[in-house]
C-alpha cells in the first residue's frame, strides 16, 4: 500500500529535525576540539583524518548512489566543523598576524613612481607632481625597476589593453611580491583602472578592498569548497580570475577581490581558513 503523500513527509520532517538535533551536538564536539586545538597549538586542517573519515561514512551506506552522497554530506559537515574552528580560534586571538601597517597617508616627497605608456597620463592625474615619474616598456620592466630601487612605486594598469584580463598582472604582482596600497578611476571603466604598488606591506586607513591569490588543484570540489570561506563569512567577492602554473598536473592560481578591511572579525576567519586549507595562499592588498 503506497503511503499518503502528507504522511511521507511528515516522516521525512522528523527525519530532518533529528538530522538537525545531530548536527547541533556534532558542531558542540567540533567546539570541544578547538578547544583541544587552541591549547596546544595543533592545526584545524587534517586532510589524511579527513580522507579516512571520507572512506569510513562512504563504506556505511549500501548503495553506490548513498554511498556517494554520505560522502559529499560529510564534506560538507567537515567543512563547517572547520569553519566553527577557525572562529573560534579567532575569536581566541589564535589569528596569525597578516604583517600589513595602516598608515594614514603615502609619503611622495623625493620619491619616483615607475609606469608605463597607457598609464602615463593617469599617473600624472594621480600625482600632480608630487612624485617623479619613470616610463618603462611594459608591467615586468616596471616591476624590475622597484625591485632594483630605482623607483619607489609602481603606478599601473589593472587590465591587459588587449585582453581586458588581470590575472597575468595579479601574477606578476604576486611573483615580485609587491602589495597593493591603493586604487584610482580615471572613469567607471574597467579599462580606467589602476593601482598604485609598493614593496612595503602597508595598507591606508579606510581601506576597504583586498586582493589574495591561491593555489588549487584540478581536482573535483577543490575550488568550490575554498570559496566556502566567503561565503560562510559572508563577504562579497567583486572579481575572480585564474591562470593556469602547471599543466601535468593541471594546477590553477587563482585571484580574488573582496570587499572589507584586515581587521574585520569575517576576514580574519575567512583568512585562516584559506591559509590553512589552500596552497600558496597571499594577500596581495588592502587597499581603497
Amino acid at each position: 500500500m503506497i503511503k499518503d503523500l502528507n504522511e511521507i513527509r511528515e516522516d521525512i520532517d522528523e527525519i530532518d529535525r533529528q538530522i538537525v538535533e545531530l548536527y547541533e551536538q556534532r558542531m558542540d564536539l567540533a567546539t570541544q576540539v578547538a578547544d583541544y586545538k587552541i591549547s596546544t597549538g595543533k592545526q584545524v586542517f587534517d586532510p589524511e583524518r579527513e580522507v579516512s573519515k571520507l572512506n569510513s561514512v562512504a563504506e556505511l551506506a549500501h548503495t553506490d548512489f548513498t554511498s556517494h552522497g554520505a560522502r559529499e554530506l560529510f564534506e560538507h559537515i567537515m567543512s563547517m566543523s572547520r569553519k566553527k574552528q577557525y572562529q573560534l580560534l579567532t575569536e581566541h586571538g589564535r589569528f596569525a598576524p597578516t604583517g600589513f601597517v595602516e598608515v594614514k597617508e603615502l609619503d611622495f616627497d623625493h620619491a619616483a613612481a615607475a609606469c608605463i605608456e597607457s598609464s602615463k597620463a593617469a599617473a600624472e592625474q594621480y600625482f600632480s607632481g608630487r612624485c617623479g615619474l619613470l616610463l618603462t616598456g611594459n608591467w615586468r620592466e616596471a616591476c624590475e625597476a622597484l625591485k632594483c630601487g630605482e623607483v619607489n612605486y609602481l603606478f599601473l594598469p589593472v587590465q591587459d589593453p588587449e585582453s581586458g584580463y588581470v590575472s597575468a598582472n595579479y601574477n606578476l604582482v604576486g611573483e615580485y611580491g609587491y602589495y597593493i596600497i591603493e586604487e584610482y578611476h580615471l572613469s567607471p571603466a574597467p579599462r580606467d583602472r589602476y593601482i598604485l604598488l609598493s614593496k612595503d606591506r602597508i595598507s591606508l586607513s579606510g581601506a576597504d578592498k583586498i586582493t589574495i591569490c591561491f593555489e588549487a588543484p584540478d581536482a573535483c570540489g577543490s575550488l568550490y569548497h575554498l570559496m566556502s570561506h566567503l561565503t560562510y563569512n559572508s563577504l562579497n567577492m567583486n572579481r575572480i580570475e585564474s591562470i593556469v602554473i602547471n599543466r601535468a598536473p593541471l594546477d590553477y592560481r587563482f585571484f580574488v577581490d573582496l570587499s572589507g578591511n584586515l581587521n574585520d572579525s569575517n576576514i580574519k576567519n575567512a583568512v585562516t581558513g584559506f591559509r590553512d586549507e589552500a596552497r600558496n595562499f597571499k594577500i596581495l592588498g588592502n587597499y581603497r
